[in-house]
């Protein structure tokens, strides 16, 4: 894989303490440009309606979500499809959210006539962001219920700085055991859509539904990841045993600006009910992440 992330250092030589930019500090002085941090989270909410999930209680658990949320800056979701969009934003506290899918009755490019619900994605945030390019999957599959959904990718600017911008996308991949072929097709689809539309940095975050442990999951996902210079997380920092979840983070840095992450956890003791219980099946991932220019 071409390696994809060169996180640069500037220094500069000053005798005693202070700023490196501080011209009180003495010595030689180096301007550096903006730079600084934020936190991230991709939860698949289980959002379907009640009922729909034998095992799964939105209707109980998405007031339970939504404070949950305010400890991070960006928040992209999966399963979100509108039925508890409202509960979900309830007690968030972000600036800046996504405008809902307005249903496959308004909202369906590829014409899927048995699409009952929208893609399920959003994002919340505290920095701002562009309106979403919801892009659905070119075709799905039964064996999971997929074609019931416009499940695809939803991309927007996120903006760091003045003049400094990342490209942020949030995903939700084909199920389904028996649908290798589709989640092949889903990966071509998203990097030619990145070819063309996204040349420098971007952070994508969601529902894989791939392994690399698992064959031809792994080729797929690593292929594409060479393909559009795309690189895991769970390469970056030691995700532990939890660096194989269909749950995760790709990023690349650009011209313009640098990503790093510095942490992965999965947040499973805090999005819990009053029994101890977690709130969706997914587990939220949160991440924390440098940029500097």
């Amino acid at each position: 894989m071409v390696p994809l992330l060169a996180f640069a250092l500037v220094t500069a030589a000053c005798s005693g303490g202070g700023r490196d930019d501080d011209p009180q500090a003495g010595g030689t002085t180096t301007t550096t440009g903006p730079s600084g941090s934020f936190t991230s989270l991709s939860y698949n909410v289980a959002g379907l309606p009640q009922g729909v999930n034998p095992d799964q209680f939105p209707e109980r658990n998405t007031p339970i979500i939504s404070p949950l949320l305010n400890a991070y800056d960006v928040v992209v979701v999966q399963e979100d499809f509108g039925s508890y969009t409202d509960l979900l934003r309830a007690d968030a506290d972000h600036e800046h959210m996504s405008e809902p899918h307005p249903g496959p009755a308004v909202l369906n490019p590829i014409g899927r006539a048995g699409a009952g619900v929208g893609d399920g994605l959003n994002i919340l945030s505290r920095l701002p962001i562009g309106p979403l390019d919801r892009v659905p999957w070119t075709n799905c599959g039964d064996a999971s219920a997929d074609c019931l959904a416009l499940k695809g990718f939803a991309a927007t600017t996120l903006t760091l700085d003045d003049d400094v911008t990342v490209a942020l996308y949030t995903l939700h991949m084909e199920a389904g055991g028996v649908d290798t072929a589709l989640r092949a097709e889903d990966l071509d689809q998203l990097a030619a859509y990145l070819e063309e539309h996204t040349p420098g940095a971007v952070l994508i975050g969601g529902d894989w539904n791939l392994n690399y442990d698992e064959s031809p999951d792994g080729e797929q996902l690593r292929g594409f990841m060479e393909r559009t210079g795309l690189q895991d997380v769970c390469d970056v920092v030691d995700c532990g045993q939890d660096d194989d979840v269909i749950d995760r983070f790709l990023f690349r840095s650009g011209d313009d600006v640098t990503l790093r992450p510095t942490s992965h956890r999965f947040e499973r003791e805090t999005f819990v009910d009053p029994a101890g219980a977690p709130l969706s099946d997914h587990d939220p991932l949160a991440v924390e992440w440098s940029w500097s220019t």
